[in-house]
């Protein structure tokens, strides 16, 4: 089932079940849903709660585990908020629930890589992006019918809860007359992939940099699953705007420094419309950076 239907699970929902079980873990499935879905808020429902389909989700994104007793318990340590937008997003992005992207698009949480690929090829510096503009974008990539996994009206809004969620955007600071337009802003991924990656006070060449930002965020511009559906790569030299935007944050935000030194062997150019054509050789990022 499509993860942006809306009988699945919403990402909020998702982390008030997994902050539960790191306090209290392990706990039978009718002990999490009396503290997470009294009765009392589910007297005028006549379906199922949500609580039901958070346990699905996580289960089938390999994030909590079930035994035969019906007690719940996760799969890894996630004390933190970072903590589990990280693990979201490796569970989403693993290869083997993206196969077939191209072929079948709606299977699982395969709408939910496709739309991002397209959303982040957009510029962070330009208008924030409405629905109608990714499905111009994506028209005539998925000409089957019901095959096409970019969001209608009902979806869309889904979408806005799960972006944020994933660090990969965020509504805009001032509405515009497009209340549902989102602005692709990957920098809150960035600094977790860089938090995990144990790169903190390490200067490291900007192309390999560039390389394993994109190997754990494969939806972005250059990106695995991005290039697999067609959307154009920037190629090994050459930075994004969305991944542009997020590591110029980190320079103004002091957690990463550029650097050019004569010497490189390679450049990376980064998209910056304060200084255009900016070129970097490696890039220092700094101690603290998961402050």
């Amino acid at each position: 089932m499509a993860y942006l239907n809306v009988d699945k699970a919403l990402p909020t929902q998702l982390w008030a079940l997994v902050r539960l079980l790191s306090a209290r873990q392990p706990l039978t499935d009718s002990q999490a849903r009396a503290l997470l879905s009294p009765d009392s808020l589910n007297v005028e429902m006549k379906t199922d709660s949500p609580f039901q389909s958070t346990v699905s989700t996580l289960r089938d994104l390999g994030l909590v585990a079930q035994d035969e007793s019906g007690k719940l318990s996760l799969r890894h340590s996630m004390p933190t908020l970072g903590s589990f937008q990280h693990r979201l997003r490796e569970a989403l992005f693993a290869p083997a629930r993206n196969t077939d992207l191209e072929s079948d698009p709606i299977t699982g949480n395969r709408d939910m890589t496709v739309v991002l690929s397209y959303f982040l090829s957009f510029d962070p510096l330009d208008s924030p992006v409405p629905r109608e503009q990714v499905d111009e974008r994506s028209a005539g990539r998925f000409s089957v019918e019901g095959k096409n996994p970019t969001p209608s009206n009902v979806r869309w809004p889904r979408f806005g809860h799960w972006v944020p969620m994933l660090g990969l955007g965020a509504a805009p600071l001032i509405s515009t007359s497009d209340s549902g337009a989102l602005t692709p802003d990957c920098t809150k991924a960035v600094r977790q992939v860089l938090t995990t990656s144990q790169l903190a006070g390490r200067t490291v060449s900007a192309v390999d940099l560039v390389r394993t930002l994109r190997e754990a965020i494969p939806v972005l511009p250059g990106g695995a699953y991005s290039t697999r559906l067609g959307i154009q790569d920037p190629g090994d030299q050459v930075v994004d705007p969305a991944l542009s935007f997020a590591l110029l944050r980190g320079c103004y935000e002091g957690w990463l420094q550029f650097e050019r030194f004569a010497d490189s062997a390679s450049t990376v150019t980064v998209a910056d419309r304060d200084e255009p054509n900016r070129r970097v050789s490696d890039i220092l990022v700094r101690e603290g950076i998961n402050d």
